[in-house]
Parts: C-alpha cells; structure tokens; sequence
C-alpha cells in the first residue's frame, strides 16, 4: 500500500469555511464583535497566524481582513483556492441539508458550493450532495419578479451587525448578499455601496432592485435598502422587513414615524 503523503501546511496561505456560519472578527478575541461572517464553502486568503488558535484572514467575497478560529476553517492549496473562486454556487434555500455517508450540515442561503455540477459540491474532506436550488456562478439571469422574490426570502431576519445569513443579517451586507445572487459583486460597507451605480433624479423614477441611501443628522451616509415596488422598500431595521418609502425617506407604520432620511437613490442594474 502507498504511504499517505503529508501535507505541508506551512505552505497553504488559503482556507474554505466548512462549517454553515462562523465569525470574523476585528481582533483574536471570542469577546469582539462581527466585522462580518463567512459562510458555508466560502474562501479566504490567510495573512497570520496567532497561537494555534487564530487566522487573521482576507474575506474572497468583500475582502474584509480579520480574525477567524483556526478550528473553523480548512486549509487548501492556492490550486483548490482558485477552482473554488472560478467554479461555485450559492444556496437559494433559507436553510437545507448538504450531506455524504459520513455527515450532514445545514447550508444557509447565500451559502458557497464549490465545484458545483448540480447534485454536488465539493470540499477538501470529499464530495456532499446538495440537492436544493442554487444560483451558477455567474449569477441569476436578472428580473425585477425574481430579483424581488429573493429579496424577501430574508423577510424578518433578526438584525445583527456583521451578521449575512437568515439568522441575523447586518443592513449593508443584506444588499450586498441579494445582489450576489445576480452576479453584482458590490462591497459590505454602505459608505463604498455609495458609491456604485448612477443616481435616480427622482424617487418617481426609482425601479425594483435600485438602492436607496439614507444619512444620519451629521449628514453622514448611515443606511441602505433594496426598492422592490412603487413606494416600498425592503431593508434591515430591527429585522429585514418591508416599509414604505417616499422622498422624505422611510416611513415605519409600526411606529408612525420616519425613522431613516433619505438621501439618494442609485441604479447598479441596468437592463
């Protein structure tokens, strides 16, 4: 029998998360706060390493730095790294079971499923059959009905500051994640999102799938949702839900009240 060759890992500089939502954090201390997650089959690039216990890591879909238990992702080679950056799906299930002989792990929408050939994806420990829907890799093809419809497989997603998954989603990082799925890749940061797309002069003109922003009494850009219809909008505000939006801003029918100013409208999507 052949002997098993070793791997050396103080040559592997990159990693894929295996397990459905683990936490990066702005230092190496389970006591921090997000800066942002990652996700079932998604990679990243190591840049340290602290004790046995933490990777400082560069996220692949948004490129934040920060720190991640070492327990909690896998260490690949830069070959895997860069079939898994060219060939994936994302999950369009709330929550479904990826699974082989040995394990079964629950995937959140949104989640990555490399080398994806449509029964499968495949992670450095084998193959796990996925047999919900997924997104290919260059995204869905783009309607405002489907752009819409999986906006709102997040409705009354609990909010959570770095959080993307149905089980707490940051307000800038939802946008983001839903635009994923089309193939846009925009930034997790509302202050870059900003930046994208060109401006809608008038809120009559806004369409589904424009982003709406919002500004704080400094005048500083602070929020940002997804136009889904004609005066409405869907966003994170204490969970993801549906308000109504007009040129003042968002207006909470909960609570009688504006609780966001609006400051611009942009288009990413042009049809």
């Amino acid at each position: 029998m052949a002997k098993k060759k070793k791997i050396d890992t103080k040559h592997l500089f990159h990693a894929v998360c295996h397990l459905n939502i683990i936490a990066v954090r702005p230092k190496p201390d389970l006591a921090e706060a997000l800066l942002t997650q990652m996700l079932f089959g998604e990679i990243c690039h190591i840049v340290e390493k602290k004790n046995k216990h933490w990777y400082k890591i560069k996220t692949y879909v948004d490129d934040v730095v920060g720190w991640v238990q070492t327990s909690q992702i896998t260490l690949i080679s830069e070959e895997t790294y860069n079939k898994y950056s060219q060939n994936y799906a994302l999950s369009l299930e709330i929550c479904h079971p990826t699974f082989n002989e040995e394990v079964s792990k629950s995937v959140v929408l949104g989640s990555g499923l490399p080398l994806y050939d449509g029964i499968s994806c495949t992670l450095p420990d084998g193959k796990y059959v996925y047999n919900g829907q997924a997104a290919p890799i260059g995204g869905l093809e783009f309607s405002t009905e489907l752009f819409v419809k999986i906006a709102r497989r997040y409705l009354f997603s609990p909010e959570l500051k770095g959080g993307k998954s149905p089980f707490g989603m940051d307000a800038a990082l939802f946008v983001q994640q839903v635009f994923r799925f089309f193939g846009f890749h925009l930034p997790g940061n509302v202050n870059e999102q900003y930046l994208q797309g060109d401006v809608i002069d008038f809120i009559e003109q806004s369409q589904e799938g424009d982003i709406a922003f919002f500004f704080d009494d400094l005048g500083q850009i602070n929020h940002a949702g997804i136009v889904i219809g004609e005066k409405r909008i869907i966003h994170v505000n204490g969970c993801v839900r549906v308000d109504k939006l007009d040129h003042f801003g968002i207006h909470n029918a909960d609570l009688h009240k504006y609780t966001h100013k609006l400051r611009i409208i942009k288009r990413v999507i042009v049809e």
